[in-house]
């Protein structure tokens, strides 16, 4: 895996020409960026187009607000700040076609800022090893960027590292914006408390941040308004993806017998049958057990003498890794989470952390699976087919993927979070759990 990931890295390296100048390189970056979200953009009106209907969804949702239904009634299932976001293409257009437009220049623009943040970042050599992975991840996991608001609080989240050594207040403000739009990021708070120079202002600008927020929300939709994105997870069953679906998926693969995959009110698939309490109880479990993991690991950053924001941005990883693999629902778009924060590391890491780059080409290999299980071979994963064993083989490639990287990530947030042995130098080596 390690000697594909390096591999593929040198491909992509000669591609953008590491070795010209850093105002050749910026251009490169410039081409790479055109050319890699065009091909995004042929993907959406292409081969992918049934994606849409998100954001047709989202304007359908947005388009009844008005005398009779108030903004806390509609889309809610998702955090009420969101509802500011998603109205902004609307009062734009006012149609549903503008609406799809709109929302995706929307979020090629977010990705255009994101892209140069990158670019822009010291050093300039790390920088560009991770401004390549992100042009590249693009791509690899198709117009779900484009189409799915998740990729905010993921790109929110990777800038949050990037400036937290020298803007912690800028960075406890963009984590608690990023939880506004999806609760997740909530996890990561902690996280970037760790830094003992800088806590204090980190959590100046998240405690700022989140009383707006609050009190924005409150006035918009109340409280049963804000509760109401925790009800709507409470209630959703065993989504096919999932890891802990697995199993169930790969019996129901081969002997469909008992087991059933709807479409339910949740808008997603879900498999029920013999096991499925089973697996959902599991999964409630692991969850807790997760939970624990993360508590120490900020325990551990908090009580550190020194944490870099590189190994801030392990934790951030693994907690963002374990809330994915433990729950009960796994929908493609979970990916952005995850791809912005690890191209962020790629850029604060020395250049000799190859576990840094091979972390990030793996995740854009998930990325490429999960592709061509969704939306192009979904139906090999949620209808009866001869190829169900394909569908579901390329799902737990994909799973099995994702959990080497959850560990991965842990060890190293586990490695980085160590106090240095007593009348030691700390170690300047990059820590590989690999041994």
């Amino acid at each position: 895996m390690t000697a594909a990931a390096d591999a593929l890295w040198r491909g992509w390296d000669v591609l953008l020409g590491r070795h010209a100048s850093w105002g050749a390189g910026a251009r490169g970056i410039a081409v790479g960026w055109v050319l890699s979200r065009a091909l995004m953009v042929l993907l959406l009106v292409g081969l992918e187009s049934t994606i849409l209907n998100d954001v047709r969804y989202y304007a359908a949702g947005i388009a009844e607000v008005g005398p009779a239904t108030p903004p806390g009634a509609v889309l809610r299932e998702y955090p009420t700040p969101v509802l500011g976001l998603l109205a902004v293409p609307w009062l734009l257009g006012r149609s549903i076609g503008a609406y799809v437009v709109l929302f995706v220049v929307l979020m090629l623009a977010c990705d255009a800022v994101f892209t140069w943040l990158l670019a822009r970042h010291r050093p300039r050599r790390a920088a560009r090893d991770a401004t390549t992975l992100w042009l590249v991840a693009g791509p690899a996991l198709g117009p779900l960027a484009l189409t799915r608001f998740d990729v905010l609080p993921g790109m929110l989240a990777g800038v949050a590292v990037l400036c937290l050594a020298t803007r912690p207040r800028t960075a406890g403000a963009l984590v608690t914006v990023g939880a506004a739009i999806k609760l997740w990021p909530a996890l990561l708070l902690p996280a970037v408390l760790g830094p003992r120079a800088g806590r204090l202002r980190v959590l100046s600008g998240a405690v700022v941040t989140g009383v707006v927020v609050l009190a924005g929300s409150l006035a918009v939709g109340g409280v049963d308004r804000l509760l109401s994105p925790l009800e709507y997870q409470t209630d959703r069953g065993l989504q096919v993806e999932s890891v802990a679906a697995l199993p169930l998926m790969l019996i129901w693969s081969v002997a469909h017998g008992a087991w059933q995959i709807t479409f339910s009110r949740f808008i997603t698939s879900e498999i029920s049958g013999p096991g499925d309490q089973v697996m959902l109880t599991l999964a409630t479990a692991s969850s807790l057990l997760a939970l624990a993991l993360m508590v120490l690991l900020w325990l551990r950053a908090w009580r550190t003498r020194t944490v870099s924001p590189a190994v801030v941005g392990w934790v951030m990883l693994t907690c963002t890794a374990l809330f994915i693999v433990t729950n009960k629902v796994f929908s493609p778009q979970y990916l952005l989470w995850l791809s912005p924060l690890a191209v962020a590391v790629v850029a604060l890491g020395p250049r000799r952390d190859r576990g840094a780059r091979r972390f990030a080409v793996v995740l854009v290999v998930v990325g490429a699976l999960t592709q061509v299980i969704y939306p192009n071979a979904y139906v090999l994963v949620t209808e009866m087919s001869w190829a169900n064993p394909i569908g579901v083989g390329l799902l737990a490639a994909r799973d099995v993927g994702l959990l080497g990287l959850t560990w991965y990530a842990a060890a190293r947030a586990w490695n980085g979070t160590a106090r240095p042995a007593t009348g030691r130098r700390p170690s300047t080596r990059v820590a590989d759990p690999r041994g």
